[in-house]
């Protein structure tokens, strides 16, 4: 998602250990992806948000979403409106749009539709911080779960992007504040390489 205006509040950072927990004890299919996977990976970030990237199917969908319900997720007030588009080279890039009465009537009756996978793509705000569900923009689940690694994570068995996927996705397009992620999971790169 694009970054936040500076005038507008900071959203409340992850639980990442609760969310975690909650997803695997609903049995969701999921990477984790973003900058909780770069934190797990030892890349020294604070996350601003748990992105996860579900399994597309309709019953873990179902599931994903009862968690949701669970942690009172809902939209994100403060996010921006606007979409995803494909570019010609196959880039995602995020098209803001504006805040018309109806997108703001329907941001606030959110409900994720498990048949409509796109109906999940939006940042939420939820009791345990912040969830950005992500079903495609970073790769889908199969894409990601082809190259991902498992990791654990106090206690859990969770699957995280690899590094090589989150260096493709911080680097096309490159924001200013994925820099120092990106040299330092180069670092990673390079050990992991060399063993």
């Amino acid at each position: 998602m694009p970054e936040a205006s500076d005038r507008e509040p900071k959203r409340r950072p992850p639980d990442v250990t609760t969310l975690l927990r909650l997803l695997s004890e609903a049995e969701v299919k999921y990477v984790v992806t973003g900058s909780v996977a770069a934190m797990l990976h030892g890349v020294p970030v604070e996350p601003g948000d748990l992105d996860i990237t579900p399994a597309l199917g309709v019953d873990n969908l179902t599931r994903l979403a009862h968690v949701l319900a669970s942690i009172e997720a809902r939209q994100d007030p403060r996010a921006p409106f606007g979409h995803w588009e494909r570019g010609d080279g196959g880039e995602q890039q995020w098209v803001e749009t504006a805040a018309t009465p109806e997108a703001v009537a329907a941001r606030a009756s959110w409900r994720p539709d498990p048949a409509e996978p796109s109906s999940f793509d939006h940042l939420l705000e939820s009791k345990h911080g912040a969830v950005d569900v992500v079903p495609e923009v970073s790769g889908t689940y199969d894409e990601l779960m082809a190259r991902a690694v498992r990791l654990d994570v106090a206690g859990l068995s969770v699957w995280v992007e690899s590094v090589d996927d989150l260096l493709a996705t911080l680097t096309m397009p490159r924001r200013a504040k994925d820099h120092e992620r990106v040299e330092r999971l180069r670092a990673i790169q390079r050990r992991v390489r060399a063993d």
